[in-house]
């Protein structure tokens, strides 16, 4: 079977799939895992955040890229059939991507795990309706920085072929603009002396190919962006420090959301 005609095959499976999932899901809305999103454009920190955020709040974090490579490591039928699409060099169709989420879901409501935030996924208005016939999405928050400040930081960006740990060496320090954003100070991530000499920077980490990466995010997150303030669940919140400065402010600003929806959780579990 040629590799075009198998990507098509497959998703065309799994779409009849999450349909049927989207039509036992509204037999049962309840059924559907209380879910929180992070998005954000590359460099803002998603991972870093997101990370932090669940562990505060005691959700599962998982950054669907890594459900992905993980289902490919495993060997699976599954995985074996996204490593075919991916060697053809195409990408994964969405409902591949939701089936890994699904199934994940699945496995942790067997462990007892019915609360999530998700990390990088949704990417377009699409998969965005598709995720809630498999997730309750109670909030998406979008972290925003500035461009030039993302930029500097993508190019700052270390990483050390010794201990396998990153760093950013960026120094930054942005004056308050005249549209009224606040300015922006983070101080750099700088490596210890014994892996300085270590230090390596991503090829593909150049200006021009970082702004391109940021115009390609920004044309598909409006759409997201849109679908989930329709719905009233959109947070933006911008960062303008480092993490010792705004990893408290955006706690401070999710408890009272994120909160109320863990005590409504465990009120219905007992």
């Amino acid at each position: 079977m040629a590799r075009g005609s198998l990507a098509s095959t497959l998703t065309r499976c799994f779409s009849l799939q999450q349909r049927r999932w989207a039509a036992s899901f509204a037999a049962a809305a309840d059924g559907r895992p209380e879910t929180y999103l992070f998005m954000g454009p590359p460099g803002v920190g998603k991972g870093t955040y997101s990370t932090r955020v669940a562990d505060y709040f005691g959700l599962e974090h998982i950054a669907s890229g890594d459900l992905v490579r993980d289902e490919i490591k495993s060997g699976s039928e599954l995985g074996n059939q996204m490593k075919e699409i991916v060697n053809a060099g195409n990408l994964l169709p969405d409902s591949l991507i939701l089936r890994v989420i699904r199934e994940h879901f699945m496995k942790s409501h067997a462990e007892g795990t019915d609360r999530f935030l998700l990390d990088g996924f949704p990417r377009t208005a699409q998969q965005a309706v598709a995720l809630d016939a498999i997730a309750d999405v109670k909030l998406a928050v979008n972290l925003g920085l500035r461009e030039e400040v993302l930029v500097e930081k993508c190019l700052g960006r270390r990483l050390c072929k010794k201990c396998g740990k990153n760093y950013n060496i960026a120094d930054i320090y942005l004056p308050a603009s005249e549209d009224g954003r606040p300015e922006i100070v983070m101080p750099p991530l700088n490596p210890p002396p014994e892996c300085m000499e270590h230090m390596e920077q991503r090829a593909d980490d150049t200006e021009p190919v970082i702004r391109r990466r940021l115009d390609v995010y920004n044309a598909a997150a409006a759409p997201v962006e849109q679908y989930y303030e329709q719905q009233g669940k959109l947070l933006n919140f911008e960062i303008t420090g480092g993490i010792p400065q705004t990893l408290p402010r955006l706690l401070d600003v999710l408890r009272p959301q994120m909160d109320v929806s863990g005590q409504q959780a465990e009120s219905q579990k007992a």
